[in-house]
């Protein structure tokens, strides 16, 4: 029995991406008319067939962008949401590539290598990266491209994102439900637009209990446009501390635990701690655990590798902004006050 012919094969033969065939053959813009002829020469020659066999067996390459900054730590968030989704793709019979972007990359504009036209069929940025950078890879990149854990401010990519809003409004109310009134944030403003979202769900819940930001207990945990944390280099404490302080993520909660812990203070017995993302733990030596906001990170696979399918596919599907809601998860950072 002869084996199906795939998209794949028909963009090997051309010597072009698996991409530009889908879109030939569902008859979608991008394809020169010339292209476009030569595709369906060869699919119709080679007997192609588009049904749910063939696509459940389609393979793709999917090209991953994240920036240096992101994998300081050994253990990082964006370098465990990369291995949930190379293993989801793997399953799926589809190929990842990674390629890191250092800061002097992202700031010079440098086209990706790795991933540039021609080698993957979509690419997937995990991360928010500047602004410049993303619109010259809107200008230039013709591959499909989906962003995760950010979204552009006009909504017009497909961006999977955590409900980071609702999240820290959940956090904050868990917070006041515990006793606490005077209640702190860390965190950069608009160093990315999680920090921002996070932030703003913390401001929305304060503002429902009649209690109005204080600007003093807003602490730095990196510089803007920066995403490498530096607690002891940019957190300064105020002179009067509140009894508890959302976190923008859980790295950022552990290495200001352990900076309260050198200033004397402790965690949760002097100051009540929260985090986001439910992705460490530990909050130090002595094992505290950290009361968080739990990401669901396969979720957030699911739907973007579903979109990046549909796409590929040429299949028609509802796009744009998706939010994955998370839950939350108590621990021992947090303690009741009367």
């Amino acid at each position: 029995m002869s084996k199906k012919v795939t998209m794949s094969d028909i963009a090997a033969e051309l010597g072009i991406s698996t991409v530009t065939v889908s879109k030939a053959l569902s008859g979608q813009k991008g394809v020169s008319e010339e292209m476009r002829r030569r595709i369906m020469d060869i699919a119709e020659e080679r007997g192609y067939q588009k049904s749910f066999q063939s696509k459940e067996n389609e393979s793709f390459k999917i090209g991953v962008l994240i920036a240096g900054r992101y994998l300081g730590n050994v253990d990082s968030f964006y370098g465990h949401m990369y291995q949930i989704f190379s293993a989801k793709a793997a399953r799926m019979g589809c190929f990842t590539m990674l390629e890191v972007l250092s800061d002097d990359d992202e700031n010079d504009l440098a086209y990706p290598k790795l991933i540039g036209d021609g080698n993957v069929d979509a690419v997937v940025i995990m991360g928010a990266l500047n602004e410049n950078y993303l619109l010259m890879l809107d200008e230039q990149l013709q591959t499909p491209t989906f962003y995760m854990d950010f979204s552009d401010k006009k909504y017009k990519k497909d961006s999977v994102i955590s409900g980071s809003y609702y999240g820290a409004y959940i956090l904050t109310n868990y917070l006041f439900d515990n006793g606490h009134k005077d209640i702190g944030y860390v965190g950069t403003v608009l160093a990315t637009p999680s920090i921002t979202d996070r932030y703003l769900g913390y401001t929305r819940a304060l503002m429902e209990h009649g209690i109005q930001v204080k600007p003093e207990w807003v602490l730095d945990d990196r510089g803007l446009g920066r995403g490498s944390i530096d607690v002891e280099k940019y957190v300064k404490l105020p002179k009067k501390m509140p009894t508890a302080f959302v976190c923008n993520c859980d790295i950022s909660a552990i290495r200001f635990i352990n900076f309260l812990k050198e200033k004397g203070y402790k965690v949760p017995q002097d100051i009540s701690v929260v985090g986001y993302d439910d992705f460490v733990y530990s909050g130090g030596s002595d094992d505290l655990g950290i009361t968080t906001y739990k990401v669901d990170m396969d979720e957030m696979v699911r739907r973007t590798m579903k979109r990046i399918l549909h796409t590929l596919r040429g299949e028609e599907y509802r796009g744009g902004l998706s939010i994955v809601e998370g839950e939350l998860i108590e621990r021992d950072s947090v303690k009741k006050i009367l």
